[in-house]
């Protein structure tokens, strides 16, 4: 739907926040959902009306039950559908004539059955939401849940339970995680304001109410549980406003594969993959990644006080162990996600900290992750910890333990663990693989410490806090060179006249590459082998012979590469087996021109391009290449539109950046992506570009080869 937060917000009142709500299908009989979800409403205290429709019954669970939803004495805000499919689609019509704002339908048998009957069931509920105004959730959920307004309207174990409001809420394609989520979030002591699972998005879709979330003052943190989007270009400006209203957002992307991409026709499309192409929209968006219900739990009790929290500007982690061991493995788990660890890179204390350490006298090595047993004393936890905040290093603190020899030893070290977290603002995490006592356990998540018996769990939490702070700065709008302006505008032209064509082949992608800035290696077009003697004194030897046939994106697999030809004799033997080859598929020597070019060389052969992801958009691709370029399968994508100073921060974030530049300068490679970017935003049917291989030198680099692919958006 269209991008305008009061109209969503306003329009989905009546499903989270309704003043009389009916149960189409409720039942005397328990166990079904008619009846489980009536007595959900009833246990989780909603004051509002409750109307069951059955007209098989006269009173279901005390409450007086209706024959249709036009019969009740009061209007209807929000209606619960739990009848099979076919009576659903009537019991819609029925919901619009009775002026019902918002219908959930927890019928399966529409369009994920992917059936043209299931199918059509489905079109014809939007089709009626469409003409009525009337707001559809699902089909194919299992209810809503909102805390907030003591409304749990639906029938999975977790509606039942008890109601505890926080500032978190989630929407989800699936509704079944539902009851893994509340039950962590629980022993997090985190509360959920709301959880919505969207089902199939007949109406409503997952960045509906990821807009409502935005705008509800009951939401702090929001929570993404997604298989697929239909609008990166949407969650990109939705993402910014989140950040703007302080409210982090934390994604768990079901389902990593890129099955499909190997049909496509550019090395760039198969590279991207959807798991790639999600982390990298994600990354551009602010948005937290974690890879578990559990870390999502964890990574919402970190978050869910951002506004209570500071993010120094000196955000190191410093580390607790009560054991040895415990130092090492919090290292090794900080190290595996990147994470920057208070101290030098060796974590030893300089300053004004190894100046209080120095005064512990029988203390042995003292490093950060920290031992306590090397401390010489429990209690010298404090003065070490305020140390290191005169020092400014008042980020995270991560502490690993087990129970001590004694109950008061482990309370002492957690009443300083908990001191440290007041003093600093920042969030502290406890880990206990072994379990603790309950007073223990309970002296620390009453503080806001979340408690994780789980090493990587834990890690992933604080990994996705990190990922949320600071927000990304916006890049300046750069200014757009004349030159590359002008070659813009011809591109524009140029492409209008390739209209219904697959692709470009080599020398059209070249041309058109060349005219935006893009540093192309110098081509000549022979007919014979009389012109190929005077192109390869032109250009010196050695040289490349190249076929472009049309129909064939990929002129190695077929052959039509002859790479160091390095004499007359040589190249005269090149001219004669490339026109075997094409007699002998069938083309005439007119429908393929042979081009010359110089055998260039670099330090590495990288490949840049530009790849489509269905309903996330096109992203920029930067990788290792040649013709081992998806066996090497190491790239960075950034989502376009990017400006040339997110493109400077990604590649230098990334291993293909740092390799680029231990060999040679990294401006012509942003140049290009910029390009690249500028392109293709201004020319969307353009679906994807190869410039494999670009060669890399001290000096600079130049691109062999070019593909440009059209029209292969869905």
């Amino acid at each position: 739907m269209a991008d305008n937060s009061t109209t969503v917000y306003h329009a989905l009142k009546p499903l989270f926040q309704p003043a009389n709500v009916a149960v189409i299908g409720a039942s005397n009989t328990e166990g079904k959902q008619g009846n489980t979800a009536i007595r959900y409403l009833q246990r989780c205290g909603y004051e509002g009306g409750i109307f069951p429709i059955n007209p098989g019954q006269s009173e279901i669970e005390g409450l007086k039950c209706y024959a249709g939803i036009g019969d009740t004495v009061a209007k209807i805000d929000c209606a619960l559908i739990v009848i099979p499919a076919d009576a659903a689609v009537a019991a819609v019509k029925d919901c619009a004539a009775a002026g019902v704002g918002a219908v959930i339908i927890g019928a399966t048998g529409f369009a994920e059955m992917d059936t043209d009957e299931g199918r059509a069931r489905q079109a014809e509920v939007v089709d009626i939401a469409t003409k009525e105004g009337l707001r559809i959730l699902g089909p194919n959920t299992n209810g809503i849940f909102n805390a907030s307004d003591k409304l749990s309207l639906g029938y999975n174990t977790s509606h039942g339970d008890a109601l505890t409001p926080g500032p978190f809420s989630v929407a989800a394609h699936s509704g079944a995680l539902f009851n893994s989520l509340a039950p962590r979030l629980r022993d997090l002591r985190t509360g959920l304001s709301k959880f919505v699972p969207v089902g199939n998005e007949a109406d409503l879709d997952m960045l509906d109410f990821l807009e409502y979330f935005i705008e509800d003052p009951d939401t702090g943190v929001i929570g993404l549980i997604m298989e697929a989007i239909g609008d990166g270009a949407r969650l990109r400006r939705l993402a910014a406003r989140a950040q703007n209203a302080g409210k982090p957002i934390i994604a768990l992307k079901l389902g990593r594969s890129a099955a499909g991409a190997g049909a496509a026709n550019a090395h760039s499309t198969r590279l991207a993959g959807s798991a790639r192409a999600y982390d990298a929209l994600f990354k551009d968006c602010g948005i937290a990644v974690v890879p578990s219900v559990e870390a999502m739990a964890g990574a919402a009790a970190l978050l869910m006080n951002r506004a209570e929290q500071s993010f120094p500007e000196n955000n190191a982690l410093v580390c607790i162990s009560t054991t040895g061991g415990g130092a090492a493995l919090l290292a090794d788990q900080a190290a595996a996600r990147a994470l920057t660890l208070a101290g030098d890179e060796n974590g030893a204390w300089a300053g004004g900290v190894a100046d209080v350490i120095n005064t512990f006298d029988g203390a042995g090595q003292i490093r950060n992750p920290t031992d306590t047993g090397a401390l010489g004393g429990q209690a010298r936890l404090t003065p070490l910890f305020e140390a290191q905040e005169a020092a400014s290093f008042t980020g995270p603190l991560a502490f690993f333990t087990h129970l001590l020899p004694t109950l008061k030893g482990s309370l002492d070290v957690a009443a300083q663990i908990i001191a440290r977290k007041g003093r600093t603002g920042t969030p502290a995490i406890a880990i206990a693989p072994g379990g603790l006592t309950e007073e223990i356990e309970d002296s620390y998540r009453e503080a806001g410490i979340p408690l994780f018996y789980d090493l990587a769990t834990a890690f992933d939490a604080l990994s996705a806090y990190y990922q949320a702070y600071p927000a990304p700065a916006p890049a300046l709008e750069p200014v757009i060179e004349a030159h590359v302006a002008e070659g813009l505008r011809q591109a524009k032209q140029s492409l209008t006249d390739f209209a219904g064509r697959d692709f470009l082949n080599e020398a059209e992608s070249a041309e058109l590459l060349r005219g935006i800035g893009l540093p192309m290696v110098e081509s000549r077009i022979i007919d014979g082998m009389a012109s190929a003697g005077v192109a390869a004194d032109e250009l010196g030897l050695p040289v490349v012979l190249k076929a472009l046939a049309p129909g064939v994106a990929h002129k190695n697999r077929m052959g039509f590469v002859i790479s160091n030809i390095s004499n007359d004799i040589e190249l005269a033997e090149a001219v004669v087996n490339l026109e075997g080859r094409i007699a002998a598929l069938d083309f005439t020597a007119a429908e393929v021109p042979l081009v010359l070019q110089p055998m260039a060389k670099g330090q590495a052969e990288i490949i840049l391009g530009v790849a489509h992801e269905p309903g996330l958009g096109h992203f920029l691709l930067a990788g290792l290449g040649g013709v081992h370029t998806e066996h090497l399968d190491e790239v960075v994508l950034i989502p376009i539109p990017a400006a040339p100073a997110v493109i400077e921060k990604r590649l230098a974030a990334s291993r293909i950046g740092r390799l680029i530049a231990a060999i040679g300068p990294v401006q012509p490679i942003i140049d290009a992506l910029w390009a690249l970017s500028l392109l293709v935003a201004d020319n969307p049917a353009i679906a994807s570009i190869d410039i494999n291989p670009l060669l890399v030198e001290t000096s600079g680099c130049t691109a062999v080869d070019a593909l440009i692919v059209l029209e292969e958006l869905p």
